[in-house]
């Protein structure tokens, strides 16, 4: 195999999941060089199409929430229900090394296309199924939303501040979270198939997922028999100077977590009290009068906006970063110089506009991920397939009819 060849190169993958979990897993193959056929519902297809506040978008069908987890994929539209349909989705499964489905538990069984019967025909398959709370279990059949999973596992309780109470993550962490377990699960039976000539049953749970993330913060409780609560933006490390703090304009994330750290951070904003003042001499004094001491750090950092201050900081030492947008992080230099976006053009899509898409958050030094397509139209490659399936234009019909 040549030193630039992609990791899952010549693997195919059959995709029957959607929204974020499911996708966001295959999108990860996919960039490593697996052909991931998405097999979506005829009309619509999967329902993160349609999920945004863009009207022309949702018109398209390609809402941003889909386009994040779509490139490098092939679409299929099949009726499950159409018995010419199925027999393609039978036949695509059996030439699979790989099949990742969120339906609810029990769903694709019914549908005649579960694991147990399909692996008789392919022992080697390696099978992914995400949902909520897993495929047993006495909460196995619930529905499950990132939104509910992170108030239920705990994560919202440990999110916020205590003055205004709960608040979820900005972004659907469970999802993503349970979208990364799901391809290393994959990646890591794959590796066991290697070794064992056998496929695999995988079965990923979003709730499974989120506590195993969280691991530290549960072990305060099974471990150290504390109930952590609400941090606000206080960092994991608990030193005061590991928190959030207004400037001028805006605000700043600190992350000053030793006593070098804590002196540079005095000496760059000129706060002399923070080395003066008996009330911040070590540690326990600075956590009894972290009011105070913030008090005495946003009267210096009043004098300059989140910029200026990280000008300063970062050279001292100091780990800091300014609040900014999604806007503003996608044209730092960093992000430009790892290419971590891939730029499509407006004919690209069928949006009309030029976009860029996040890649892979790693980095192999030949044959590593990469964005190669965009992402796909609703059934845009069914006929393509069917054709090398070998079936001809009455059989095309019956399955797309």
């Amino acid at each position: 195999m040549e030193q630039n060849t992609q990791p899952f190169a010549g693997m195919r993958v059959i995709d029957f999941t959607r929204v974020v979990s499911g996708p966001y897993a295959t999108s990860q193959l996919a960039m490593l060089g697996a052909d991931v056929i998405k097999i979506e519902s005829p009309g619509p297809g999967d329902e993160a199409r349609q999920m945004t506040t863009d009207s022309d978008m949702a018109a398209a069908n390609m809402a941003p929430m889909y386009m994040a987890c779509g490139m490098n994929k092939r679409s299929v539209a099949l009726n499950l229900k159409n018995s010419a349909a199925h027999a393609v989705a039978v036949k695509l499964i059996e030439m699979a090394d790989i099949v990742v489905e969120n339906f609810r538990p029990g769903v694709i069984d019914r549908l005649g296309l579960g694991y147990e019967t399909m692996r008789k025909a392919n022992p080697r398959l390696v099978w992914c199924a995400i949902s909520g709370f897993g495929q047993t279990g006495p909460r196995s059949s619930a529905a499950a939303y990132d939104a509910r999973l992170q108030g239920m596992s705990g994560l919202m309780s440990i999110t916020g501040h205590p003055e205004t109470g709960p608040t979820r993550a900005g972004f659907a962490v469970v999802d993503a979270a349970t979208g990364m377990a799901a391809a290393f699960g994959i990646a890591s039976a794959l590796v066991q198939r290697s070794q064992t000539g056998q496929g695999q049953y995988i079965d990923v749970a979003m709730l499974d997922t989120i506590l195993s993330a969280m691991a530290p913060s549960v072990a305060e409780w099974t471990v150290g028999g504390t109930v952590p609560g609400l941090s606000g933006n206080q960092g994991t490390s608990g030193r005061p100077t590991a928190n959030l703090f207004r400037c001028r304009g805006g605000y700043l994330m600190l992350a000053a977590n030793n006593e070098r750290q804590y002196q540079a951070l005095a000496n760059t904003i000129g706060a002399d009290a923070m080395l003066t003042d008996p009330r911040f001499k070590d540690w326990d004094t600075r956590r009894a009068n972290a009011e105070d001491l913030r008090v005495v750090i946003e009267a210096a950092l009043a004098s300059a906006d989140g910029e200026t201050w990280e000008s300063k900081l970062d050279p001292a030492g100091v780990p800091v970063s300014r609040v900014r947008d999604m806007q503003s992080i996608a044209a730092d230099p960093q992000v430009a110089h790892r290419a971590l976006l891939h730029a499509f053009g407006a004919d690209d899509g069928g949006i009309g506009k030029a976009y860029s898409l996040v890649g892979a958050p790693f980095q192999f030094a030949s044959g590593g991920p990469a964005i190669t397509a965009r992402p796909p139209k609703v059934g845009e490659h069914t006929e393509a397939i069917l054709r090398d399936l070998g079936l001809d234009d009455a059989e095309i019909a019956a399955v797309t009819a």
